[in-house]
């Protein structure tokens, strides 16, 4: 190994190896063994109270209630006791990944009827699997019940509705108003989306970010696959959609999870192993860098790279559509499994976020379970309604009241393309 790269590596082992190489699917819960158990520091984390006990969650009936995150990538579920803690989780890879790893593949491979009712059994029996695990820990008498948060093809392929008007022009849906269903006896509620490719999985962060009854403006950036990105308060909110790949998620290559490969990234531009073009320097180009225990390739560092200019772009258009300047956002929540661990200064330096939205940056941890638990709260307190697709529930009012969404196809975007690539840059935007 070239004296300099040793040299390099462990320097950089310090930031990778305090994080710690987490299992093989992580959801930002921050619980694996042997990892550092916080976000990067000084950073609050907006689930913590949500999920950590502070949501009454007693019934009467009891009814024991369930969250599952349902990923493109990851499927996340929770069991949590009556005073609103987790008493257990069930994580596992979703097994829909062998007919692509982002979404507009699988549509595609929905084209085949067998297939769509193949990758319908498999996400079921994923789901089936972590409620038998519940259901294990339910006393006499009681039964379970599980909110569903999942992206809009995510949802599609769930319930076997065909999914090919998502994956073509105009990406308009039909099935935008979430369902009812059973699962193995178990009573399911799956959450409505916005639009196409902004589902329930962002109302449910929404819910969790308590958007809709704040006067100051939030953006809420879902870093996962498929990125999702809302901005707005109680009076207006906007959302858009953009594929990110699987960069964020661990898909970069060979366990190189987001936030790391990030921190790895930015210290590679910091030292001058990496160029603003995304070129790694000889001898690094062709087998790579060794980072702490990370071997970082050149594909790594192009995936992440298309990645972050698709969240950066997407960041751009929805907030000059809002009509604000982007010193105008009060708070940015980064969601999902990356957003837990991603620190913000990392993101500024290789222009994933905006140089001036890096002090109002907040982890979002599990933004989905968290708001699918707030959901199942007011079920589990006889509050049910209509879900109407297209509007955020205002928890405040129990439910009641709502707030329209307006989505934004980036796709029709005149500048998107221009500021993507603007955006592949590796320096502060």
């Amino acid at each position: 190994m070239a004296e300099s790269e040793t040299s390099f590596s462990k320097k950089a082992a310090k930031g990778s190896r305090a994080k710690g190489l987490r299992c093989q699917v992580c959801t930002g819960c921050g619980l694996c063994p042997g990892v550092q158990r916080k976000a990067p520091e000084g950073m609050r984390i907006l689930t913590q109270d949500l999920m950590g006990g502070k949501l009454s969650l007693k019934s009467e009936d009891g009814i024991r209630l369930a969250a599952a995150d349902l990923g493109t990538t990851t499927i996340a579920m929770e069991l949590f006791r009556a005073d609103g803690s987790v008493e257990e989780r069930f994580v596992l890879l979703n097994p829909q990944a062998e007919f692509g790893a982002d979404v507009l593949s699988r549509i595609q491979a929905a084209k085949d009827p067998a297939t769509g009712k193949k990758m319908k059994e498999m996400v079921r029996s994923a789901l089936a699997q972590g409620a038998e695990r519940f259901l294990k820990c339910l006393l006499p008498g009681e039964t379970l019940v599980m909110v569903i948060a999942a992206n809009t093809t995510m949802s599609y392929l769930l319930m076997g509705w065909d999914p090919q008007e998502l994956g073509q022009a105009p990406f308009e849906a039909t099935h935008l108003a979430g369902a009812r269903f059973e699962l193995n006896g178990i009573q399911c509620l799956l959450l409505p989306g916005f639009s196409a490719f902004v589902g329930g999985d962002l109302l449910a962060g929404a819910v969790a970010a308590s958007m809709a009854e704040k006067e100051e403006v939030t953006l809420l950036v879902d870093l996962g696959t498929n990125g999702e990105i809302l901005i707005g308060n109680k009076e207006r909110i906007l959302g858009t959609a953009t594929a990110a790949g699987p960069a964020f998620e661990g898909g970069a290559g060979r366990g190189v999870f987001g936030a790391d490969l990030v921190k790895c990234v930015a210290r590679l531009r910091e030292e001058g192993f990496l160029d603003e073009t995304g070129l790694l320097a000889q001898p690094y180009f062709e087998a790579g860098i060794l980072v702490g225990n990370l071997r970082l390739s050149k594909e790594a560092v192009r995936s992440l790279q298309v990645a972050k200019a698709a969240i950066l772009a997407g960041i751009q258009i929805i907030t000059r559509q809002y009509g604000i300047a982007m010193e105008e956002i009060s708070q940015v929540i980064l969601a999902g499994g990356f957003g837990y661990f991603l620190d913000p200064s990392d993101a500024v330096r290789i222009g994933l976020l905006p140089a001036c939205l890096e002090k109002k940056a907040i982890s979002g941890g599990n933004t989905a379970l968290a708001g699918a638990k707030r959901v199942g709260a007011g079920l589990l307190q006889k509050e049910f309604w209509e879900l109407e697709p297209g509007r955020l529930l205002k928890t405040e009012t129990v439910w009641k009241d709502s707030v329209k969404v307006e989505v934004i196809n980036l796709a029709l975007q005149e500048d998107f393309p221009e500021r993507y690539l603007a955006a592949m840059t590796l320096d502060p935007a």
